[in-house]
């Protein structure tokens, strides 16, 4: 009977690992996809971080793109991994019927104390993404980081993290939901705007740490491979992915731009402060990393026209 028990125990282990849960339980991004799944006229998302939430005007560059209809899928706080699994339950769901994804190009998957504590964090290391996770973490020869992604893995197996609070999913049907096509301004979040002395230090001490940066980044190697696996998965669906480096430029923009020329598809980058000075001037800035609404908009109207390049030539 123990022997029994035991293997039953093994095989629901095995299971649970395999299947893990599969959402990181946000219930703004949950209802973002539940609106898209009732409007196939979308025909490009934007996937990725506040810095996509809160920065992409989709009416504005639709109003410069002609027979485009985006919408901002973007979730505060998603990083790789969250975004890797966003763009999964897309390609996995034939209700989603985009053309093309832009996907936010970052190197954020480090798991610290605080967030080692947190749902959204573990709870997107399902089996994939705890992988992809390791492979990174080698490359960057962070074999701390390794034992934490998988100490993450264990806790989703386990269930740790919450299921979504269906109350919570119905009170996230605002408007940032179904009429701003998803886009948030910062103006309108419970984000207080950082004071003009504070956030005036923090852009030079951060353009000054960008124009210091001399080192010569080589991209990694489990990074590229992960966004040439998922561009070979939209193209299966006939979508058409997009890397974006949104600005303002952060202390280690260099790094992504070394990926520039390295995955199969093409990346748009806003983050030189040379031919974008607007982001890094108070009146269109919130906090340390984000642009007001008035910055998102500058941002929204500079993007326009290199999107559209890509999109003729598809």
């Amino acid at each position: 009977m123990s022997l029994f028990v035991a293997v039953m125990f093994g095989i629901g282990l095995i299971k649970l690992a395999l299947s893990p849960n599969s959402n990181y339980s946000y219930p703004f991004l949950n209802a973002k996809k539940e609106y898209l799944k009732k409007h196939p006229e979308y025909n490009l998302y934007f996937i990725g971080s506040s810095k996509i939430n809160n920065q992409i005007d989709c009416q504005l560059i639709d109003g410069h793109i002609p027979g485009l209809k985006s919408y901002n899928l973007g979730a505060n706080a998603s990083f790789n991994l969250e975004n890797f699994q966003t763009l999964a339950s897309v390609l996995e769901d034939p209700s989603f019927q985009p053309k093309y994804i832009v996907l936010e190009l970052q190197d954020k998957i480090n798991i610290t104390r605080l967030n080692l504590k947190t749902e959204r964090s573990f709870g997107a290391f399902n089996y994939e993404n705890t992988l992809f996770a390791t492979h990174f973490q080698i490359d960057n020869g962070n074999y701390k980081q390794v034992g934490l992604s998988w100490a993450s893995f264990v806790l989703n197996v386990f269930r740790f993290n919450k299921h979504c609070d269906e109350k919570a999913v119905t009170e996230n049907y605002n408007s940032f939901v179904y009429k701003n096509q998803g886009f948030s301004p910062l103006e309108y979040s419970k984000v207080p705007r950082t004071e003009e002395k504070t956030l005036k230090n923090v852009i030079k001490d951060r353009l000054d740490r960008y124009h210091a940066d001399h080192e010569k980044h080589n991209p990694n190697k489990a990074l590229v491979e992960k966004i040439n696996e998922l561009a070979d998965q939209c193209k299966k669906r006939n979508i058409e992915l997009i890397m974006l480096i949104p600005g303002p430029a952060e202390p280690d923009a260099k790094k992504l731009l070394a990926y520039q020329n390295a995955f199969k598809v093409p990346v748009i980058s806003l983050v030189n402060p040379e031919e974008y000075p607007e982001f890094y001037q108070y009146e269109n800035r919130w906090d340390y990393g984000h642009l007001n609404e008035k910055g998102s908009k500058i941002l929204s109207k500079k993007l326009a026209p290199l999107l559209k390049n890509i999109l003729d030539k598809k």
